[in-house]
């Protein structure tokens, strides 16, 4: 603590005539004080520098806490007299108000007599004292911490400007001095190895050291300034005037002027060079992390290569982080770091190019093959076809088998992506093309078809292609491949029997039974095994015609060859019967790929990181297969491509070895060289053709050719664009993004859901989940009841109906007024379309009167009513609407628009319960839903009819939930005589 010295004076250059009175003097003493004074000076102190503008004497305050302790006078006695405006002034108050000013005196005089004040001078005299004893090199002589401390209090209290001192930092008598830290005598060898040594010393201490300024030293020696990273002030930015405005934006700044600062200095006699402190000091606290600062985060060069590596191996981000960690434990890099980083290396990789141009460069460097088709008018790729050349020569080597498959949910375009995919001699799987689809149609897969048997000799055409039920893809197969089978797959097929035919069986054992005979059926090795097993089917199931109708002219009248083994067999399908080889593909892409949003560049990345793994893990198999002797071996059928049992038999009798002819040629090839190759290839002929035609048209026919003649040379220079991202045209946007690569669930998992829950079958072993317990749960069919997430009930005033589709469309329930004002307009606009639909004007006319009631309170005939108004909502609102109630379930789709995307699809459901009351109705994702309403298939436009293929399976979950006995309407009208 401070304390003040009166009259005192020692040391040989004092001297004084009246025994030094009158002198005064502060020394530091680190014993003086107890706690509860040393806390009443910090907050004088504090309540000084935070008011300095207001009062600008300080008052004396420490000195006369001081002199009146030691005086040891009370002044609080007597206590004060206080008189007002109009009061008159008295003797007694007269009296003791010079008592107290007599008090007051005495209590602040100081041992010798004179009463001791602020001196007025030292704001003058410090900064000369401080520049000769820094020249002189002994201001940590002449001055200690503590001196050092009250000098820059007084500089801070006194100047026009203060220094901004934010809520984190340090109050001035805890600024911290590290120049010991800094103060060495060390001779650096370059200067980045000074300014190394400078941030590790910082680090050490909690503090970070950034480069203030830089000298190459042209007319003088070269010179480094380093400084605190929160040293300086902000400077706004010159376009933003209004700093209110700005502030309101949540802006802020680390810079607290920041005094510290060090120089390095280069010698004159060579490239070494010295450092020396000018200020130690910083005015905050030292961190107690550096994670979060962005200078000590920032990546070393040798850091750098290793994220750019780790990114082009598709490491995750955060396992980018740790590698960088273990490589150095004094790393404080975050997340944001190594995301900036990443963005970074990505723009420097690209150069300026487009999306497109990237990814043209990228395939060309490494040699793919690729055809795309686009739109001429804008320049949209539509279709986009690419080939590795190694999975070339995988391709002619093993071309016996291939097997195709579409997946979804791979780019932000919403394109399918056809994966083709073939197999080796070794039994593993290698993918051939690549192949985004602007649309599944005939046209898009012929495209797709052709440039794949462009990629093939003429003489190596697959035997057999394994689908799925796509009869587009079949379609195409048929036309570029007429004379190679097409198989489909036992699974899918299995599957699509399951989803149709399951809620069928009331008994689980006799949908096991059902089953059993349709796997004999499927693999009857002979047409006369097949037709004896068809008829027992046929025979046993009789009760069953739903199910033996479904599985006879849905698959066995149209595709019995295609799947069923009496004809399979006759080909060499090489074991490959379904198109799991290209489902597992899929599956390790999606998780690769890790999102939906990709674009084509980032997909080929993943695509090609994946595909040179295969044709690594292939070329081992190759090697292994002719080094390793193996000691079992599969037994041969003929449809693999090997002999069948009796002739093994024939050869072990005989006591010969099996001769290779009788293996199939795909057995016995282990490596990618295809013979028959021809030996020269030229483009002689082409190019004298080119340069015909170049020669023939006029100006805007070679700029035309020229164009595409340089993108052909220099693909980067493309001038292709990505397609148009498929979004939402009408409606609320959502503002979640869906990442997920998950596809939607099929038929078979919804009912295999469904009916694993419900089913009296299994009723003994599955536990059946307790039914909600929501309000009006009871008021739907107990079929759905257990796919209601939540129901939201709405104020019952007459508006429920239009109250509830408010609240489900995210305008609130008090929305209701506009809901009934947009459904009058759409009457109005569409009237002549709703006249047919509703069959007469008379009816169009009491919709609009029914819905033209804005009062608080609706009478019964302003009510809702469905199902006329469903058609309106979904037209309306492009949104499909479920209607659900204990007597009528329906579903309304939109009559005019195009369809999205499936996934940008809004699906709310309205319930109707008690016969007067409507609710908002929460289901779940995988929800059955009702039958579309007859009118929408009627009165529909065209472009509307993709609208239903989405909701085709859960519609068909919701009839075969339902049974046949239901007392619940699934039509528009019922007849009354029949009920």
């Amino acid at each position: 603590m401070w304390k003040l010295k009166v009259a005192e004076g020692q040391g040989p250059w004092l001297y004084s005539l009246n025994n030094f009175i009158g002198r005064q003097i502060w020394e530091f003493d680190p014993q003086a004080g107890t706690q509860e004074e040393l806390e009443e000076i910090r907050k004088v102190q504090e309540n000084f520098t935070k008011n300095r503008f207001r009062y600008k004497p300080n008052g004396d305050l420490l000195m006369r806490m001081q002199l009146i302790k030691e005086n040891q006078i009370d002044l609080s006695l007597p206590p004060p007299v206080r008189v007002g405006e109009k009061e008159e002034v008295t003797y007694e108050a007269v009296t003791t108000a010079v008592r107290k000013a007599v008090r007051l005196n005495r209590a602040i005089q100081a041992i010798d007599g004179h009463w001791p004040a602020e001196n007025a001078g030292p704001l003058f005299f410090t900064p000369p004292l401080i520049m000769v004893l820094y020249f002189t090199g002994t201001l940590n002589i002449a001055l200690t911490a503590e001196h050092k401390v009250e000098l820059l209090r007084y500089i801070t209290n006194h100047q026009n400007g203060f220094m901004n001192l934010d809520h984190n930092a340090a109050p001035l008598q805890q600024l911290v001095d590290i120049s010991d830290a800094f103060s060495s005598n060390e001779i650096f060898c370059s200067r980045d190895a000074l300014i190394e040594w400078a941030r590790n010393v910082g680090k050490r201490n909690g503090f970070v050291i950034v480069i203030k300024r830089s000298d190459k030293g042209d007319s003088r020696k070269a010179r480094v300034t380093l400084a605190c990273e929160r040293g300086g002030t902000y400077r706004h930015a010159k376009n933003k005037s209004n700093v209110e405005d700005l502030n309101r934006k949540g802006t802020g700044t680390k810079k607290c002027d920041c005094p510290f600062k060090i120089i390095g200095v280069k010698l004159t006699s060579s490239d070494d060079w010295s450092v020396k402190v000018v200020c130690g000091f910083h005015n905050h606290r030292a961190a107690k992390q550096l994670e979060g600062h962005s200078y000590a985060g920032r990546l070393s060069d040798g850091e750098k290569t290793i994220l750019s590596d780790m990114t082009k191996n598709l490491v995750k981000p955060r396992n980018i982080l740790l590698s960088i960690k273990n490589h150095d434990e004094y790393n404080v890099s975050t997340m944001k770091t190594i995301y900036n980083a990443r963005h970074k290396h990505r723009l420097l990789n690209s150069v300026g190019r487009s999306q497109m141009q990237q990814l043209m460069k990228q395939l060309n460097e490494c040699k793919y093959v690729q055809w795309h088709r686009k739109d001429e008018s804008n320049d949209c790729v539509r279709d986009l076809f690419w080939a590795h050349p190694t999975s070339i020569q995988l391709l002619n080597a093993f071309c016996s088998v291939l097997i195709m498959d579409c997946t979804y949910k791979t780019n932000r375009y919403r394109l399918p992506l056809l994966e083709i995919v073939g197999v080796t001699s070794t039994n593993l799987t290698f993918s051939v093309a690549f192949v985004y689809l602007e649309t599944e149609r005939v046209d898009n897969y012929t495209w797709a078809m052709e440039k794949l048997q462009s990629l093939m000799f003429a003489d190596r055409l697959p035997n057999v292609i394994v689908t799925d039920r796509e009869l587009a893809l079949m379609n195409a197969v048929r036309l570029v491949f007429p004379t190679t089978t097409n198989l489909l797959c036992r699974w899918h097929i299995s599957k699509n029997v399951l989803g149709n035919c399951k809620k069928l069986f009331e008994r689980k054992d006799k949908w096991e039974a059902f089953m059993s005979a349709w796997s004999v059926l499927v693999f009857s090795s002979k047409e006369d095994d097949y037709e004896r097993n068809l008829r027992s089917l046929t025979t046993d199931y009789y009760t069953y015609p739903g199910a033996v109708k479904y599985v006879t002219e849905s698959w066995l009248t149209p595709y019995k060859e295609r799947f069923v083994a009496a004809w399979t067999d006759k080909v060499m399908h090489l074991g490959n019967v379904t198109t799991n080889r290209a489902e597992s593909a899929h599956a390790k892409l999606k998780r690769h790929l890790g999102s939906s949003q990709g674009d084509f560049e980032s997909s080929w990345n993943v695509i090609n990181a994946l595909i040179e793994l295969q044709h690594t893990e292939i070329k081992a198999s190759f090697e292994r297969s002719i080094s390793v002797v193996e000691h079992q071996f599969n037994n041969a059928i003929t449809s693999y491509g090997l002999p069948c049992a009796h002739e093994l038999a024939e050869l072990i009798k005989e006591g010969r070895t099996i001769p290779l002819d009788s293996v199939h040629s795909h057995w016995r090839k282990l490596d990618t060289v295809t013979d028959n190759v021809p030996s020269e290839l030229t483009i002689s002929t082409e190019i004298d053709s080119i340069l015909r035609q170049f020669a023939e048209c006029d100006e805007a026919g070679k700029i035309a050719l020229k164009r595409k003649l340089r993108e052909l040379a220099c693909p980067a220079t493309t001038s292709m664009c990505p397609p148009l991202e498929k979004v939402k045209g009408k409606g609320r946007p959502s503002l979640k993004i869906n990442l997920s690569t998950k596809r939607a669930p099929s038929l078979f998992e919804i009912v295999e859901s469904a009916h694993d829950s419900t089913s009296p079958a299994t009723a003994c072993s599955v536990k059946v989940p307790k039914e909600k317990k929501l309000k009006y749960i009871k008021c739907f069919p107990h079929q759905i009841r257990e796919h209601i997430v939540n129901i939201v009930d709405v104020k019952a005033d007459g508006h429920c109906g239009y109250r509830s589709i408010a609240g489900l469309l995210g305008m609130g329930e008090d929305g209701w007024g506009t809901v009934r004002h947009d459904l009058v307009r759409e009457l109005h606009t569409f009237h002549d379309e709703y006249v047919q639909l509703y069959g007469s004007i008379d009816r169009v006319a009491e919709l609009v009167y029914s819905l033209s009631w804005f009062d608080s309170f609706a009478p019964y005939d302003r009510w809702m009513t469905l199902p006329d108004m469903g058609h309106l909502i979904a037209s309306r609102y492009n949104i499909v609407l479920v209607h659900l109630s204990i007597r009528q379930c329906l579903t309304y789709l939109p009559l005019r628009s195009v369809s999205p995307a499936p996934l940008h699809h809004k699906l709310i459901a309205l319930g109707f319960v008690e016969d007067c009351h409507f609710v908002q109705v929460f289901l779940d994702s995988t929800s059955p839903i009702p039958p579309i309403a007859c009118n929408w298939r009627n009165y529909r436009y065209q472009c509307a009819r993709g609208w239903e293929i989405p909701y085709v399976p859960r519609i068909e979950a919701f009839r075969s939930s339902l049974g046949t006995n239901s007392n619940v309407a699934t039509q528009e009208t019922i007849d009354v005589d029949e009920t």
